[in-house]
């Protein structure tokens, strides 16, 4: 089964749904900052402090790829990428994944992400960071969408400096961070007690969910001083407690974005 497969049959195990839209646009906006949660932006958007890719033509060979099941174009041929350095803790295969991730453009409704092997000793960038390589794109069933790239030479271009917790979700992609959720959701003893950084929306006044999609995933937490109004965007630093069925995080700060 590709990896494709595997995201959207777990997606379907949890009544999630994937929402892809038209999009465009071709900038890159560098920000090698790393604010905390008070250096925030208020329109609704989360200033990440990190160095972001737009680029439809990524988006674009994506899609390509993955979801019009054309690989035979790009397999076993070596390309260049760019982008934010991602790490994914899967734990229904109980292994760490990297990515190189981006938009395809400023609305950040739709991204992209390439999953490559990392180099046998290489020096691995802390996760947020931007970084450039080079690799072939090979079928492997043990890439998560079935091709990753692999014999890979990379370089850091911008460090983003960890904020200090085990799991900072906005160092992902939108995709990626729901499919780190699922594994939460689904193996929540390897993530239980694990400090975290989430952003979101408010579905309820303990309820976050996906950015831009509704319902796509969402997630309890526990209530904070601060209780968002529906609908508004949200930042969730905590821990993952995954004691008992309503699995959630407990909240140590909430910040209303706008």
């Amino acid at each position: 089964m590709n990896n494709m497969k595997k995201i959207i049959s777990l997606i379907i195990a949890f009544a999630l749904v994937l929402t892809l839209a038209a999009c465009g646009g071709n900038t890159n906006t560098p920000d090698t900052s790393n604010p905390t949660a008070d250096a925030l932006l208020s329109d609704g958007e989360l200033k990440t402090g990190m160095k972001e890719k737009f680029d439809q033509m990524e988006y674009a060979a994506y899609t390509d790829l993955f979801y019009n099941d054309n690989g035979a174009s790009y397999e076993g041929k070596t390309f260049k990428k760019d982008g934010t350095f991602a790490i994914l803790k899967d734990a229904y295969n109980d292994i760490t994944r990297y990515y190189v991730w981006g938009y395809a453009d400023n609305t950040k409704c739709c991204d992209y992400q390439w999953e490559f092997v990392m180099p046998e000793g290489a020096e691995i960038p802390e996760a947020g960071s931007y970084i450039k390589l080079e690799g072939k794109m090979t079928k492997d069933d043990k890439a998560l969408d079935g091709y990753w790239l692999t014999d890979v030479s990379f370089t850091t271009e911008a460090d983003f400096k960890n904020a200090g917790f085990d799991m900072d979700l906005t160092t992902m992609s939108p995709t990626l961070v729901r499919v780190q959720i699922i594994n939460m959701l689904q193996f929540k003893e390897k993530f239980e007690n694990r400090s975290l950084r989430l952003f979101g929306r408010a579905l309820s006044e303990n309820t976050i969910q996906h950015p831009y999609y509704n319902e796509s995933w969402t997630m309890h937490f526990t209530n904070a001083d601060t209780v968002p109004s529906i609908g508004a965007y949200i930042l969730i630093e905590g821990s993952y407690n995954a004691n008992g069925e309503d699995n959630q995080i407990t909240t140590s700060k909430l910040t209303v974005i706008g």
